[in-house]
Parts: structure tokens; C-alpha cells; sequence
């Protein structure tokens, strides 16, 4: 006899518990799953999430004078504060009114839950839905309730794409102008319109394409290049993308010139045709390194000529492709 049987909502097949209270990723209902969770004791969890003494209440939508709190964990030493995100939202400016209008002589301890976390910064510390994901898949639980309530929870991440499981490995773009493949080269940065399926790649590799070879020396028509992500930013404004690039610089330290790396951003969004009003995912890189030599050309990843047909690769079709 089979031990589950499939969950039909809405014409949406579902194997978990949360998804069978509705279809798609919703913000209230993910952080109360996740408060409860807290409220089970799991060591590993609650290490994660800095709380460091025993818990004595976990409040869920917590009123203050203007502002409400996703979730607030009271301890013996500390109150922790969680704004969660299901996307990369910043969380900055609610966060410092939530911590200016808790009234405790405890310390405050304020968290920004999001897709992907964000740098720390003004004593906000970014977690992200994929580690707590992590801690959980790692956890030695302390009972069953605390497993089959976590293994809920970490299938609903899934099925809803909050996780990166299941990852298409490389998210290839055509790069064709100068600005574009000297971000990507010197400032390890690539920016484009906001996809979901971006956040199920590891890595990025562009496409340099005829122009730049011919106008760039060392640089060859063709995939060879392929760069780890890091970690994906939403970003709106062109302010707080460029804002988010140069914090980036800064923290791995490369020796560029902001002026410099200023100008390139411009040239793009005005190449691009920038629209704030269209969410975008920055991406965030490690070092590129070239894998391919000589370069994937087209004719092996797409039938016909034009644009890449196909974004998302597995390493196994580019290996493939480069007759390796």
C-alpha cells in the first residue's frame, strides 16, 4: 500500500502539507510555517537564526506603533526580529523601524529573511530561505515532529522554487557590447530582466559574440568563459544597482575604479533601454575562468543562427557541444 496518495488543488498536484492549503509561494503563510518551526527547539535552526538562550515566546505578526513584525523570538537575553521576503526585497527600511520601535532593555537582534541573502549592513544580518533549507536537510532532529514538520516544510520550498535544487548548472546570455563583457571580466557582474529559472543556475557563461572579438584582443567568437554565481540581487532603481556593484567590489577587494565601473553601468543601461519599472537580477559572480578553448561556437548549441534559442545548459550538453 502506498504511504501517500497525490493531493489535487486547483487542477495542481501537491505532495506537502503546506501547498495542500493553497497553490503558490505565499509570504504569511511561509513565515508562520517557518515561526512554528522555530518554536520546536531545533538546535541547529535556532543556532542559524542567533538564538543563543532558551525561547520563551515566538509571536507572528507582531503589532508595534506603525510598523508589524514577521516574526519576534523572545528569549532570557534577547528579542530576535525576522522581516521575511520570498523574493530579494530590501528589507533595510523596515527593519530599522521595527528595531526603534521594539520597546525592551533586552538586545535586539534584527534578520533579513530573503530568496537569496544580501550583504549585512546597519546591523541587519541576511539569512536566506536556501540556508535554512540546508540546516534542515543537515539537522539531527529531536524526535519525530520535529522531522516530518521540517520534511514538510523543505518539500514546499522546493516545489515552489524557493530552493535551488534541482539546478539547470549554467545560465548562458549573448554578450555582444564592450560595457557588458568588461563587467563581466573585470567588475564579475552580469545584470538582465528578472527570470525565476536564473535562480536554479549555478553558473554563468556568456556568449561573446563577433563585434567583441573583433574589437577585443584575446577575445574569441563564442562560449568560453564560465563564472560561479555567487548570489542574485533584485534590484529596481539603477541607484541600487549601482550602489549594490560597487558594495560588491568593494568586498571581494578588486581594484577597480568606481568612476570607471560607473561609466560601464551607464553605457549598459542606455544600451539596454533600462526600465526601473521591470524587476532585474543582478548576478553576482566569482572569478571568471575560461573552460572552453577554442570557444563553444553556435552551430553546437542551436539549430539555425541569431540569438541563443536556449539559455539554461547542463555542463554535461556544453561538454558535449565542445567535443570533450
Amino acid at each position: 500500500m502506498k504511504n501517500e496518495n497525490v493531493i489535487i488543488r486547483s487542477n495542481l498536484a501537491t505532495n506537502n502539507l503546506l501547498s495542500a492549503f493553497g497553490s503558490g509561494i505565499k509570504e504569511t503563510r511561509l513565515t508562520a510555517y517557518l515561526g512554528y518551526l522555530i518554536s520546536l527547539n531545533i538546535h541547529e535552526l535556532s543556532d542559524y537564526l542567533c538564538i543563543k538562550s532558551p525561547i520563551l515566546t515566538v509571536y507572528l505578526e507582531k503589532k508595534l506603533d506603525s510598523q508589524r513584525c514577521d516574526i519576534v523570538i523572545e528569549t532570557m537575553n534577547t528579542t530576535v526580529i525576522i522581516e521575511a521576503k520570498v523574493n530579494n526585497s530590501d528589507t533595510t527600511s523596515q527593519l530599522i523601524k521595527q528595531y526603534n520601535e521594539y520597546k525592551t532593555e533586552k538586545e535586539i537582534i534584527i534578520i533579513s529573511l530573503t530568496r537569496n541573502n544580501h550583504f549585512s549592513k546597519n546591523k541587519i544580518l541576511a539569512k536566506s530561505w536556501t540556508d535554512i533549507y540546508n540546516v534542515l536537510h543537515k539537522c539531527s532532529y529531536n524526535g519525530h515532529k520535529q522531522r516530518v514538520l521540517s520534511e514538510e516544510f523543505m518539500k514546499h520550498l522546493e516545489e515552489e522554487g524557493m530552493v535551488n535544487t534541482n539546478k539547470k548548472e549554467v545560465y548562458a546570455r549573448d554578450v555582444n557590447k564592450l560595457p557588458n563583457m568588461s563587467l563581466f571580466l573585470q567588475a564579475q557582474v552580469y545584470f538582465c530582466k528578472a527570470n525565476d529559472n536564473i535562480y536554479k543556475c549555478s553558473y554563468f557563461a556568456p556568449y561573446f559574440g563577433n563585434k567583441i572579438s573583433t574589437i577585443s584582443p584575446g577575445i574569441k567568437e563564442g562560449l568560453s568563459y564560465v563564472a560561479k554565481i555567487e548570489n542574485h540581487i533584485e534590484v529596481n532603481t539603477f541607484e541600487e544597482l549601482v550602489n549594490t556593484i560597487k558594495m560588491y567590489i568593494k568586498k571581494e577587494k578588486l581594484k577597480l575604479d568606481k568612476d570607471y565601473i560607473e561609466t560601464l553601468i551607464k553605457q549598459v543601461k542606455d544600451d539596454e533601454k533600462y526600465d526601473e519599472t521591470i524587476p532585474h537580477i543582478l548576478l553576482l559572480l566569482g572569478k571568471p575562468r575560461m573552460l572552453f578553448n577554442p570557444p563553444i561556437e553556435k552551430s553546437f548549441l542551436m539549430a539555425g543562427k541569431g540569438f541563443l534559442s536556449k539559455n539554461y545548459y547542463e555542463f554535461e550538453e556544453l561538454f558535449e557541444a565542445a567535443r570533450l
